[in-house]
């Protein structure tokens, strides 16, 4: 457990310390915390040395105030300390929702640093950002409810609990699951904490507002081996995933996971990290 301070933000960590393994990097998806990797990583430990980071805004890092703070770049960067504090070269990256854009944004500020990708229910943002109304409504509501300005914070604070229940009840059992472990607990604590509901804002307002510019005026395709996982029930069900991502990644492979909604993570860890585990192992 660590921390490492960017531009005076501390960014917590955790690192099970195993130097002589390869490095298989854990980042996380609002609204949550290193905390979703608890029944991935004790799979992954045998191979890797495995490294769980808190986002800015998120769990126990910073959270500071202000927008521009919460760029993909910025939070990439972020991640890119943490390695480079830890003298770590390169690493496989693996992202859930929010993880996987920074993961994704890393990959172009720092390729050296990233082995392999793996992204967990996610499309490219400025995909989803071209979404039909319709299933942008059924899907990504809260992309477009979290970029109103002033509104929801209004909304939201005071009101945490209620929010965090609705977001996490949108897996089979999963709320349940989540109280029953504490993590749900966690979750809360961490999101009651001042400056958190504006962070996660300022999160979801600097993609759309400064992120998904950069990607529309078009990007340099990744050369990074990258595999995409999504829940059967999740945010991407129905959609050409491998296809989206091959316009932006050369090598991609893509499964779905059955039984499952978006917090893939949590609701089917095991199979999460043979995934991870089998796509290591290949040459695509």
């Amino acid at each position: 457990m660590g921390e490492v301070s960017v531009a005076g933000v501390g960014i917590h960590y955790e690192d099970d310390g195993a130097i002589d393994k390869p490095v298989c990097l854990l980042l996380h998806g609002f609204p949550q915390s290193s905390l979703t990797w608890r029944y991935v990583s004790p799979h992954l430990t045998e191979r890797y040395r495995v490294i769980k980071v808190d986002l800015r805004g998120y769990g126990k890092s910073g959270k500071p105030i202000g927008e521009a703070l919460y760029q993909n770049d910025v939070m990439a960067h972020d991640v890119a300390s943490v390695l480079d504090r830890l003298d770590i070269r390169n690493a496989l990256i693996v992202g859930h929702d929010r993880g996987a854009r920074v993961a994704r944004k890393l990959a172009y500020l720092r390729p050296e640093l990233v082995r392999k990708l793996v992204f967990i229910d996610i499309m490219p943002m400025e995909y989803v950002y071209q979404l039909p109304a319709k299933e942008a409504a059924k899907k990504y509501w809260h992309w477009v409810f979290q970029i109103v300005p002033d509104l929801p914070e209004t909304l939201i604070e005071g009101k945490e609990e209620e929010y965090l229940t609705f977001l996490l009840s949108r897996g089979e059992g999963l709320y349940e699951r989540l109280k029953e472990d504490g993590s749900f607990d966690e979750y809360l604590r961490a999101f009651k904490e001042p400056g958190a509901v504006q962070a996660a804002l300022s999160d979801y307002r600097a993609t759309y507002r400064t992120d998904l510019p950069e990607y529309e005026q078009g990007v340099g395709k990744l050369s990074k081996e990258t595999l995409v996982l999504w829940g059967e029930h999740g945010n991407l069900a129905g959609l050409p995933v491998v296809d989206v991502w091959k316009k932006t990644i050369d090598h991609v492979q893509g499964y779905e996971i059955k039984g499952c909604g978006h917090y893939v993570p949590e609701e089917k860890p095991k199979e999460i990290a043979e995934h991870i585990l089998a796509f290591d192992q290949s040459t695509l």
